[in-house]
């Protein structure tokens, strides 16, 4: 790989990535790969559990997702399930659809809430730099869109085919993930789609910053200062050369983004943990779409930090977590419902 790709790097995200002068790339951070679970499309669907499988999209920039099939009684068309597009996170550079955590988080996710998930695996920075993972993230959207009718030379996959509805589909990620949900989402708004309906969007600990600090961002000590350090080292391999923190990829509300009131954007729902200094980007965000007028509701999740439902997925409030996401995607209920119950 060519150094002029990291000319324009500033520094690198400490602990996380280290870039040689010859533009080699080590992740520092890297929890590994796991398989999918099973690839045979004729398993049997009257027994627990889910079966997965990856579906390669696009062989030069490696894009994939991870399609995970709960086993549903499924009969002659009827009793399709919602689709979930997931989007993983990790700083925009580390992490997989394949990775252990995810890997466990969408089988639980499919199995809890009978649902399709789709995982996808995105180009990741600092060999690519956004916008490529809004552009793969975007493109397996219209993938999607064109599974419900097989399009002359289209390829369909046969569990979509078979099962999902693509009246409900729904987006969600956490963390970059998250960023990535909001650009798809807004991406989305303004597109007419063939068969595919988004109903909503979930962002769980939304990645966003901004060249002026905000909240703990502001806060006394060492560990604010080192968060600091590690998040304008991840935008420094993530944006555009040579772009600041304002740049809408960054700032959804910040003075050179696209106004939120422009957006056709579906209903939301936005997590965050009480102990994750990334949570006020999170709760300006809740509070700039509500301002505007959108269906969105705020879920504060106290003394957790960032993406705790991974690191700990069986504690009771990662339980919760997954309910509020369940109960928009299988009861579809009013947001203040799903808050109230957790």
């Amino acid at each position: 790989m060519e150094s002029s790709s990291f000319l324009d790097i500033a520094f690198e995200p400490p602990g996380w990535i280290r870039i040689d002068e010859d533009g080699k790339v080590e992740r520092l951070i890297n929890s590994g790969t796991v398989p999918p679970s099973l690839q045979d499309d004729n398993f049997d669907e009257e027994k627990e559990g889910v079966a997965s499988k990856d579906v390669l999209l696009d062989p030069e920039k490696g894009v994939y997702v991870r399609l995970y099939l709960p086993r549903l009684e499924v009969t002659e068309g009827k009793g399709r399930v919602p689709v979930l597009l997931y989007v993983h996170g990790g700083g925009f550079c580390i992490e997989s659809a394949a990775s252990p955590f995810y890997h466990s988080y969408l089988n639980k996710v499919a199995t809890e809430a009978k649902v399709i998930c789709l995982s996808v695996e995105y180009r990741r920075t600092p060999e690519d730099r956004l916008p490529a993972a809004y552009d793969d993230c975007f493109g397996v959207l219209e993938w999607l869109d064109r599974q419900e009718i097989a399009m002359e030379g289209a390829s369909v996959d046969p569990w979509l085919a078979s099962h999902a509805d693509f009246s409900k589909v729904f987006l969600a990620g956490d963390s970059a993930g998250a960023n990535i949900v909001h650009q798809v989402g807004v991406r989305a708004s303004g597109r007419s789609w063939n068969s595919l309906c988004l109903q909503g969007a979930v962002l769980v600990h939304p990645f966003f910053g901004g060249e002026e600090r905000i909240g703990c961002e502001l806060g006394p000590g060492k560990e604010v200062e080192g968060f600091v350090k590690v998040v304008d080292g991840l935008w420094s391999i993530s944006l555009p050369a040579r772009a600041d923190k304002d740049h809408p990829f960054c700032n959804p509300i910040g003075p050179r983004s696209l106004a939120l009131s422009a957006a056709a954007y579906p209903r939301t729902l936005v997590f965050v943990a009480g102990k994750d200094l990334l949570k006020d980007r999170g709760i300006l965000y809740y509070e700039s779409l509500k301002k505007v007028g959108k269906d969105v509701d705020l879920v504060t999740t106290e003394g957790e930090e960032h993406v705790f439902h991974l690191r700990n997925p069986e504690s009771q409030n990662a339980s919760e977590t997954r309910f509020g996401l369940h109960s928009i995607l299988v009861s579809r209920m009013d947001m203040k419902s799903i808050i109230f119950k957790l």
